[in-house]
């Protein structure tokens, strides 16, 4: 009887045992599979540079192996205008693509229109893009995140309130697409 009770005792842990390795497994394979699933998204980025006070470049960046689709940067709004939606239909793989404008016109004898310490209109406040298997993402200054599949640049608000531009090389302002250095997605 003791036996017997002892041999039920030992089979219950060895069965907790079990269930708490295999979810423990299955936990590991869902933060893998999460990870596959953002491992190109990760790899899409934006950065706006300076480079004087009257010019601006929008640096958009493909360093996976595979192309996006469906990029949209959401700039803030210069002056009281409307927010202003650069679409970038294709990202090319290992690819950097460089919009530049020109912020203001330059008037001699004065500056920007800002402090040094301000934030410049048109400055990137956050891209959406399509990944290669259809998923759309959304980067911030606070990560990534996903969007719903169905979602559309004119979901931020209505059309009186977003001026649109696609762009695409060989656009005036847009610099010739360059070859990222180190590329893939290893």
């Amino acid at each position: 009887m003791v036996a017997a009770l002892a041999g039920l005792l030992l089979t219950g842990v060895s069965t907790l045992y079990d269930a708490l390795v295999s979810q423990g497994e299955l936990e590991q394979a869902r933060q893998a599979a999460d990870q596959e699933t953002r491992a190109q998204a990760l790899r899409v980025s934006y950065w706006t540079e300076f480079p004087t006070p009257f010019v601006k470049r929008i640096h958009v960046i493909n360093s996976s192996s595979d192309p996006v689709s469906e990029a949209d940067l959401l700039l803030s709004p210069a002056d009281a205008g409307p927010d202003h939606v650069l679409q970038l239909p294709v990202l090319a793989p290992c690819s950097e693509t460089v919009v530049k404008e020109e912020v203001w016109a330059k008037r001699p004898g004065q500056g920007p229109p800002y402090a040094p310490r301000d934030r410049p209109p048109g400055v990137v406040r956050w891209m959406a893009f399509r990944d290669r298997d259809g998923l759309v993402w959304k980067r911030d200054r606070k990560g990534i995140s996903r969007l719903p599949d169905d979602w559309t640049v004119l979901s931020v608000g209505g059309a009186a309130t977003l001026e649109i531009t696609g762009v695409t090389e060989g656009t005036p302002g847009v610099l010739p697409v360059k070859q990222v250095p180190s590329c893939g997605d290893g």
